[in-house]
């Protein structure tokens, strides 16, 4: 099992997408921080001499962007965009991944080796996961860099606590969890569609229609049964840990998104319970379809 794992780690390395991606994420992160900067930057003046009242942003707005910006705030930031953008670019990678194993007809091949399906697929998964791993860590890193870089220019980078620091690998767990349902789903798009294309298409399939009964949330207000059934919808569910992973570094999330009601969320046990159950499920029918459908040549 450990030379299936080291085998797919070394072609995911190796695969010239999962270095774009990384560089597109970290890029997107950039471009949002340095928005945040600019308004803050404006706000007080650092560059004009004297603050610019906007009539977009509150005071509010403002502070938690500077938060943002600055540590920890900048920790739950950086999780948050993980969990955004990296989410898609995780859809992406999982396609391209299991997908690209049956256009270029090296499944065959590699089952000829290990004929063990099971162990195959989640020497995938893991492969995957320590991945996207890397690169929440890696996301961290560049974030802490941009947080010294802002917050020196603004002349208060924050300060890091060692509570802080202890709750950073918990909260980039948490951030890796949240993405699993999406690509389970997706590896299951694969085995079942066998392409690349199939597996992205059902991975952004599967994300806007989670996104849109996520918007539902609201009917949770009504109590009852509907905000049972809400309640078991995987986004209210990912909501959580992605606001406790905000709420860990400082971060108020519905400052910036008023629509965002935390009364209407799952406990975080529930949503761990709820994410962990999908995520299962889709495993479970990808490793069904794998182990019980023939492999053919290349597409």
């Amino acid at each position: 099992m450990l030379n299936l794992i080291r085998a797919e780690w070394f072609k995911l390395v190796r695969r010239p997408m999962a270095w774009v991606l990384l560089i597109v994420l970290l890029a997107l992160l950039m471009m949002v921080r340095l928005v945040e900067f600019m308004a803050v930057a404006l706000h007080d003046g650092t560059f004009t001499g004297g603050g610019i009242r906007s009539s977009l942003l509150d005071e509010v707005q403002v502070q938690q962007f500077r938060l943002q910006i600055t540590f920890p705030g900048i920790f739950g930031a950086v999780l948050s965009h993980m969990n955004g953008v990296g989410g898609i670019c995780a859809i992406i990678l999982a396609a391209g991944l299991l997908g690209s194993e049956y256009s270029w007809g090296t499944l065959r091949t590699q089952l000829a080796r290990q004929p063990d399906r099971g162990r195959y697929l989640a020497a995938k998964v893991i492969a995957l996961q320590m991945a996207l791993l890397a690169g929440i860590l890696i996301g961290l890193v560049f974030g802490a860099g941009l947080a010294l870089a802002f917050g020196g220019l603004l002349g208060n980078v924050g300060a890091v606590r060692a509570a802080d620091l202890g709750a950073l690998p918990l909260a980039a767990l948490r951030a890796l969890y949240v993405m699993l349902p999406y690509v389970m789903f997706t590896i299951a798009g694969c085995v079942i569609g066998r392409s690349v294309l199939a597996g992205a298409a059902a991975g952004f399939m599967f994300l806007v229609l989670d996104v849109g009964l996520g918007a539902l949330s609201f009917l949770a207000n009504l109590g009852g049964v509907l905000a049972v059934l809400v309640n078991l919808v995987v986004q209210p569910n990912i909501n959580t840990l992605v606001v406790l992973n905000s709420r860990s570094f400082g971060l108020d999330p519905t400052v910036l998104t008023p629509s965002l009601d935390l009364t209407t969320l799952p406990s975080p046990l529930q949503a761990t319970l709820v994410v962990g159950a999908y995520s299962a499920l889709f495993g479970f029918y990808a490793y069904q379809a794998l182990t019980r459908r023939d492999i053919t040549g290349p597409a």
